[in-house]
C-alpha cells in the first residue's frame, strides 16, 4: 500500500529545519571567522578558502583574555556554585516534595515567584551589599550571587523530579529504618541523575557565560573572566572580530564538552522537573 503524503507533517518538518539553519547561521559564522583574519571576515563571511586560513587569532586571542586566568576564575565560579546549587536544591527539593508541612508550599510558591523577577532589577542592590559584605573583588562575590539567583529553579526542577518519584520506595526505606536524610541520601540521590544534569547544563551555561555580575563584582585585572574578557576586543576605535571569535570558540569548548557528556540526561529531567512539578 503506497503511503500517503502528508502535506502537514511535511510542512511543519520544513519550518523547522528553516528555524534550524537560521539558529546555526551565527555559530557558522563566527566558527569560520575564528580561522580568518579581520579583512577576510568582512570580504568573504560566509566562505573559507586555503588563502584565508589562519591560525593566528587563537594565541592573540590567549594572551588579551588572559586566557588561562581568565578560564581557571571562571571556572571555580562555575563548579562551586553548581555544587551549593545542587546540594541546597535538592535538599529542598526533597524537603518540599516529600515533607508534609504548610510552609514548605509556601516557600515553594515564592521561589516559583523569585524566577519572573529580572536580573538586571537586582543588579545594584546586589553590588552594594557585596560592597557592605566584603565580598566585592572576590571570587566569593559572584558564586553567593549566582547561588542565589539560580537555586529557585533548580529548587523547581529538584521539587517537580522528585513528586514523580515512587512513595512504595519511600515507604520501603522508613520501614527498614532509615532516618529522612537517610531516605535522601540512599534512595532519592542515586536517582536523580537526569535532573542534576539538567540543571548543570542550564545553570552552568547561565553561570559560564555570565558577564554583567562578573563586571559588576570582579576587577578586570585582578580577577578576569572569559566574558569580560572577550568583550575587550569591541570598542568605539574598531573591532577584532577574528580574536573575538577565536575568543568565543576558546570560551565555548568546555559547555560543549560538558553538553556532550550529560545530554542523554537532558531531556528527560527538564521534562519530569517541569511537568510533573
Amino acid at each position: 500500500m503506497k503511503k500517503r503524503f502528508d502535506v502537514k507533517k511535511f510542512a511543519e518538518e520544513l519550518i523547522l529545519l528553516v528555524a534550524t539553519v537560521f539558529m546555526l547561521a551565527p555559530i557558522y559564522y563566527f566558527a569560520l571567522g575564528a580561522f580568518k583574519t579581520r579583512k577576510s571576515i568582512i570580504k568573504h563571511p560566509l566562505i573559507i578558502t586555503k588563502e584565508m586560513f589562519t591560525l593566528g587569532n587563537f594565541p592573540r586571542a590567549i594572551k588579551a583574555m588572559k586566557y588561562w586566568k581568565a578560564i581557571r576564575n571562571t571556572g571555580s565560579i562555575t563548579v562551586i556554585s553548581l555544587i551549593l546549587i545542587i546540594f541546597c536544591a535538592s535538599l529542598a527539593g526533597f524537603a518540599i516534595a516529600r515533607v508534609r508541612f504548610r510552609l514548605f508550599e509556601l516557600y515553594y510558591s515564592l521561589l516559583v515567584t523569585c524566577m519572573v523577577v529580572p536580573f538586571v532589577a537586582c543588579v545594584i542592590p546586589l553590588v552594594v551589599q557585596a560592597v557592605n559584605l566584603g565580598t566585592h573583588n572576590s571570587l566569593l562575590g559572584p558564586i553567593l550571587i549566582q547561588v542565589g539567583w539560580n537555586i529557585p529553579f533548580a529548587t523547581f526542577l529538584f521539587t517537580g523530579f522528585m513528586r514523580g518519584i515512587s512513595r512504595d520506595l519511600e515507604d520501603a526505606a522508613y520501614i527498614d529504618g532509615c532516618s529522612t536524610f537517610g531516605v535522601y541520601s540512599r534512595i532519592f540521590l542515586p536517582l536523580l541523575a537526569p535532573v542534576t544534569a539538567s540543571c548543570c547544563i542550564v545553570s552552568g551555561i547561565g553561570i559560564w557565560n555570565d558577564y554583567l555580575v562578573s563586571l559588576s563584582i570582579l576587577s578586570v585585572t585582578d580577577y578576569p573572566t572569559l566574558m569580560v574578557g572577550m568583550n575587550g576586543f569591541f570598542s568605539e576605535k574598531g573591532n577584532e572580530l577574528g580574536y573575538a571569535f577565536a575568543g568565543i570558540l576558546l570560551a565555548s569548548i568546555p559547555m560543549i564538552i560538558l553538553f556532550l557528556f550529560l545530554q542523554k540526561y537532558f531531556i528527560k529531567g527538564i521534562a519530569a522537573g517541569s511537568v510533573k512539578g
